[in-house]
């Protein structure tokens, strides 16, 4: 039997560190709140390439994914998960405020220079992730869009300073992967994220937070909290014309494991090569089990 890759499409819209040359100069935030924004490490953490994934590669199956998308640009500027009607939000497709409630720039960016910056940064990725569903759609049996999140959530994001799980896997449902009344649909089935929870929850569970804080009970696995999931899941889940539908699950990982427990100025620090390569192994055998579990469907 020929070997072939995961059948999986990996999304990772938030690693980017880059800033935009059109607005560097106008910019009200340094490199260390970019740094504190960032999805960091978020093309190491689902290197389903890596050598060190040799011993965890299922039989039949070569290291790697069918296709990866990622966007260089820094999130806190150029956010790839936010709809594009939306530039009216400071939190949409192009930030004018920080997820801590600080502004972006020293002088108000127009809505003319948001579209630009979105036709030039936040087009380009759809449309190569667009690209990629279309190629693959006969061989990709999951789509996973790829985060990594701070282990207390910012000051101006939903549930400001609660402590967040190891894992939140999020499929647009409630907290059983079942529909929301307002939505009516997930994006792949609450039997599935459930079972992907379950195995996220046996191959983190020996994991350890770098830096507890007492008292707090911070679960291994959280289904659509603290997060749903966003404008990627619901958009490439669905089929078209072109591309029938796919299971997509969106999945965070605490960065508490591997960086610590960040606020906006947290200092800049090398990557933990160490602890990256303990979530990297285990990242990697929970997409392959989810799967193996749709490709036996």
């Amino acid at each position: 039997m020929t070997s072939r890759p995961l059948p999986v499409i990996l999304s990772l819209p938030h690693g980017g560190l880059a800033t935009p040359a059109e607005v560097v100069a106008n910019l009200a935030i340094d490199a260390t709140t970019i740094y504190n924004e960032c999805d960091l490490w978020v093309d190491q953490l689902y290197d389903f390439a890596h050598a060190d994934l040799a011993g965890f590669v299922p039989d039949g199956y070569t290291a790697g994914t069918i296709a990866t998308v990622s966007l260089p640009m820094a999130r806190v500027l150029i956010d790839a998960n936010r709809d594009p009607n939306t530039l009216s939000n400071p939190d949409g497709p192009v930030k004018t405020q920080t997820s801590y409630g600080q502004p972006i720039y020293q002088q108000a960016i127009d809505e003319v220079t948001q579209q630009q910056l979105l036709d030039k940064y936040w087009q380009p990725y759809h449309q190569t992730l667009e690209a990629v569903r279309h190629k693959q759609a006969e061989k990709a049996k999951l789509l996973l869009d790829c985060h990594n999140m701070a282990q207390h959530s910012p000051a101006a994001y939903d549930f400001p300073g609660a402590a967040r799980p190891f894992i939140c896997l999020a499929n647009l449902g409630d907290q059983q992967g079942e529909p929301l009344s307002q939505m009516g649909w997930t994006t792949c089935s609450a039997e599935l994220l459930r079972e992907s929870g379950r195995i996220a929850e046996t191959l983190f569970a020996d994991l350890a937070l770098l830096e507890p804080v007492a008292g707090e009970n911070v679960p291994i696995v959280a289904l659509n909290w603290p997060f749903v999931g966003g404008y990627i899941i619901e958009r490439y889940s669905q089929a078209t014309l072109t591309r029938p539908q796919i299971p997509t699950i969106m999945i965070e990982v605490n960065r508490g494991l591997f960086v610590g427990d960040q606020r906006t100025d947290t200092p800049i620090k090398p990557p933990n090569l160490a602890q990256i390569a303990k979530i990297r192994q285990r990242l990697y055998q929970w997409a392959a089990q989810v799967a193996m579990l749709l490709s036996e469907r």
